[in-house]
């Protein structure tokens, strides 16, 4: 296997808890149209696409408003929770500081839109830090399909094999894999059900990629 040279970070459930928010962003659309928000519906959009996810929640609650609307209404649920708090997931800080010292490039390969990537960067401060940031809205496919890391690895100036991606979802490492980057889970409490056997490396937090991330770059 090649050295690692760059890594890319997806951002929700692994950067920053936003799984959280987007739940709860979810269930007030959801109770607000009438129906009663099911435990097992957000598992099936954790790692897709913004535009897929309301369509998966317009269909499974046979809600006649348009996906649009759904995401409409959802994004300003979001934002609403979000403007109170980020929350930065544990270890982040301290795999930042990793990174910066051994001066790896990393970059951000997100299922949610570009300018809310940036504007996530922001509010955590790491934006200055960032090589390169791709958005679920800026390729033909979403995630699990690679075209997000396949774009991030060119963004990056790198083959994908010399990627290493960061992942808190299974359609998220599936994505990666099928670019052609090596992958470690960190899987969330939002998709620690979900399988991982086919990923190489799997974490509990990012604290633990922090403390295993000369071995993980040097493989």
């Amino acid at each position: 296997m090649p050295r690692i040279e760059a890594i890319a970070f997806d951002m929700d459930g692994l950067m920053v808890d936003t799984e959280t928010i987007g739940r709860e962003a979810w269930r007030i659309v959801v109770e607000g149209m009438g129906c009663s928000f099911e435990d097992d519906v957000y598992p099936r959009i954790v790692g897709r696409r913004s535009d897929e996810s309301a369509e998966i929640m317009r269909s499974y609650y046979k809600l006649s408003v348009p996906s649009e609307e759904l995401l409409r209404e959802k994004t300003e649920a979001f934002f609403q929770i979000l403007n109170k708090t980020v929350p930065v997931m544990p270890g982040l800080r301290t795999l930042h500081k990793e990174i910066v010292k051994r001066n790896i490039p990393w970059a951000v390969a997100t299922s949610s839109p570009c300018d809310y990537a940036a504007d996530m960067l922001s509010r955590i401060q790491l934006q200055d830090g960032c090589h390169a940031i791709v958005g679920g809205d800026e390729v033909e496919r979403g995630k699990p399909s690679p075209d997000i890391y396949l774009l991030a690895a060119e963004r990056l100036g790198l083959a994908p094999s010399k990627c290493l991606a960061l992942e808190d979802s299974a359609p998220g490492c599936r994505a990666a894999i099928a670019a052609g980057m090596e992958v470690v889970a960190v899987p969330g409490n939002h998709t620690r059900e979900e399988e991982f056997g086919f990923v190489r490396h799997v974490f509990n937090s990012l604290l633990q990629v922090a403390e295993n991330l000369d071995a993980l770059i040097n493989p």
